[in-house]
């Protein structure tokens, strides 16, 4: 591994394979976003980003289910998936990382979900990573970390 930043070294990997990506977040609140576009020469890979709070959002921009939003409180394995593939088709992206969850609660540990969402040669859209990270640690502090868990795993899709 160079000693290069993990947003440079997604980035790299992204540039290498001619592949772009998008994010859709929640719970990073921008974070991730902020991340890829922190690299410069980003403009070439990253297609652009949304931060999603409101679940009317979710549901219109990202198209997440109406009914799983309501019954999860847009926090969900399923609601990161559907957000991933929401952004994949709205920012036409050949990747899309997803981010939604709770970066503090009054009745336990902060958790999230990421996905990445990938387009597969022939077009078609697949879920190629899902996760559920918690971290007890401040809201800061868990915005940053859920943001570099989920390109982390970007990372690590880009390599194989």
């Amino acid at each position: 591994m160079n000693a290069a930043s993990l947003p440079q070294q997604v980035l790299e990997r992204l540039r290498s394979a001619g592949k772009t990506v998008a994010v859709a977040e929640s719970i990073t609140a921008g974070q991730l976003q902020s991340l890829i576009a922190s690299v410069p020469g980003a403009s070439d890979v990253f297609v652009g980003g949304l931060t999603a709070y409101r679940a009317s959002v979710k549901t219109g921009l990202l198209g997440v289910d109406e009914t799983l939003a309501a019954a999860t409180d847009c926090v969900d394995e399923q609601i990161a998936q559907q957000m991933a593939l929401g952004a994949l088709s709205l920012f036409k992206t050949d990747y899309a990382v997803a981010t939604c969850g709770y970066a503090e609660r009054g009745d336990g540990t902060p958790y999230a979900f990421f996905a990445i969402a990938a387009r597969q040669p022939d077009g078609q859209a697949v879920i190629q990573k899902t996760a559920r990270v918690a971290f007890d640690a401040t809201r800061t502090e868990v915005q940053k970390e859920v943001a570099r868990a989920a390109l982390e795993a970007l990372r690590a899709l880009l390599q194989n």
